[in-house]
């Protein structure tokens, strides 16, 4: 052996340490890494269920937060639906029944027969306004028109000496009333 080492020779059974001798682990070779996919195969469950556990945190913390944002829009658009019908009602009684309110009135002079009527319908049209604020598209934007419709007309609505304004104006708020309605409907079609 003329002064080159052989396997045998380098797999010893122990191998030098600071401290003294360590025992080797047969069938490894001191000073060669494992390689990595070699590593990956030895720990192959572990990683397949380190990325199943990842996965489905990821996909059941966005299907909450989905199922929570509709249930606040489905909430939401059945407490507008709610507000709409009861401002379409002030709206049609007053178009209607204004001659009433006339009679029942103690002097003919008032300038809003029937205040309630005219403080609940601005309720009701706040509320809209707010509630659709924080609904998807496209119904921030009607639900800021309704209030704007109705702070224009809202006046000519209950102005009994010009029934043909008060007609004019029943018939806008009561076209964006419906436009509204039907797109919360729709959204909540969508939220099945």
């Amino acid at each position: 052996m003329n002064g080159q080492s052989t396997p045998e020779r380098d797999r010893a059974p122990h191998r030098k340490t600071r401290g003294g001798l360590a025992v080797r682990t047969p069938g490894r070779i001191v000073g060669k890494r494992k390689r990595f996919w070699d590593q990956v195969n030895n720990n192959l469950v572990a990683l397949i269920s380190l990325v199943l556990a990842i996965t489905s945190l990821g996909y059941n913390t966005w299907r909450n937060e989905t199922t929570e944002v509709q249930r606040n829009w489905r909430d939401a658009s059945f407490r507008i639906l709610v507000e709409i019908g009861e401002l379409n009602q002030i709206i049609l009684m007053r178009r209607y029944f204004s001659d009433a309110d006339r009679a029942q009135s103690s002097n003919g002079n008032d300038p809003i027969p029937q205040p309630e009527s005219w403080v609940r319908g601005w309720g009701n049209v706040a509320m809209v306004r707010d509630l659709t604020s924080v609904m998807p598209e496209p119904l921030p934007t009607q639900g800021r028109r309704l209030f704007d419709q109705w702070q224009n007309r809202a006046r000519a609505l209950h102005d009994r000496s010009e029934p043909e304004a008060r007609d004019q104006a029943a018939d806008t708020l009561l076209k964006s009333v419906e436009e509204l309605r039907t797109q919360v409907v729709m959204l909540i079609d969508d939220l099945r």
